[in-house]
């Protein structure tokens, strides 16, 4: 199924120790069900016993200003001031850091029971990863500063932007919580598939979007056990899974409070 241009994913392939690779799915759902920034977990069935499962955490991500205004504009009835464009896209930020959060929060269970050592993240692909890495490290090494002059204030913004279009789980690699994050895409499919056209509209083809899809399938498939998926909501496996048989894949999905109040208010 394809997915909206804001849904990023983050996917995180959880690597356990041999003890913990055949861990009891339905005590791994009930885990997660009582995690206090957990909304809801929905799955799947399958027939057969699962050979890996996939958990996918719904995400809503960061996006620069200028395509936030686009998307807006577009989606508004009439014009927008630039005030009220500043205003929602405050309101956006405010609302992805409180998602990320949650998230961080998560994946530090996930870090701490489960052995979690790596996080395949939606937009990165082995052309870009070098960059994605320096700049980890740029943020890492940057000492933030605390003061309340105007300077003091617009760096601390600009640097909670960075940590934001970062994700979480390079917010948990900054702070050395978490290994590494690598590539999910493949890097032609995710180039065919970007919405984003040159005058700045956001412009979805379906089909491209369901090949690059497959080829986030075919990375996690490529192991065996529990990964576990930072995912956009917009996005859904379980087609992608069914039309290429993977029958012994169990898929489910996790839904955190905070996304829960933020889809509703777009309702």
């Amino acid at each position: 199924m394809t997915a909206c241009y804001r849904c990023a994913s983050i996917i995180l392939c959880l690597h356990f120790a041999a003890s913990l690779s055949f861990c009891d799915n339905s005590d791994l759902i009930s885990q997660l069900r009582k995690l206090p920034e957990v909304h809801s977990v929905t799955s799947t069935p399958i027939k057969t016993k699962p050979k890996q499962t996939i958990i996918h955490l719904l995400n809503w991500h960061f996006v620069s200003k200028a395509d936030f205004a686009a998307d807006v504009s577009d989606s508004s009835d009439g014009k927008l001031s630039e005030a009220e464009i500043e205003k929602r896209y405050l309101e956006f930020l405010n609302d992805v850091e409180a998602i990320q959060k949650e998230q961080k929060q998560t994946l530090r269970y996930l870090i701490k029971h489960h052995k979690v050592q790596s996080v395949h993240m939606e937009g990165l692909t082995e052309k870009n990863l070098s960059a994605f890495n320096s700049f980890i490290k740029t943020l890492r090494e940057f000492e933030v500063p605390d003061g309340d002059g105007a300077l003091d204030l617009f760096l601390r913004e600009q640097y909670r932007r960075d940590c934001l279009q970062m994700g979480a789980a390079a917010q948990l690699k900054i702070s050395n919580e978490l290994n590494s994050v690598l590539p999910l895409e493949n890097g032609e499919a995710f180039e065919k598939a970007n919405p984003i056209r040159k005058d700045g509209k956001i412009q979805i083809d379906k089909s491209a979007e369901e090949k690059r899809e497959d080829e986030m399938v075919k990375i996690l498939v490529k192991g065996d056990g529990i990964c576990v998926i930072v995912l956009g909501g917009g996005h859904k496996l379980t087609d992608n899974l069914k039309r290429m048989k993977l029958d012994s894949v169990l898929y489910f999905r996790v839904s955190g409070r905070k996304y829960e109040r933020v889809m509703k208010g777009r309702e």
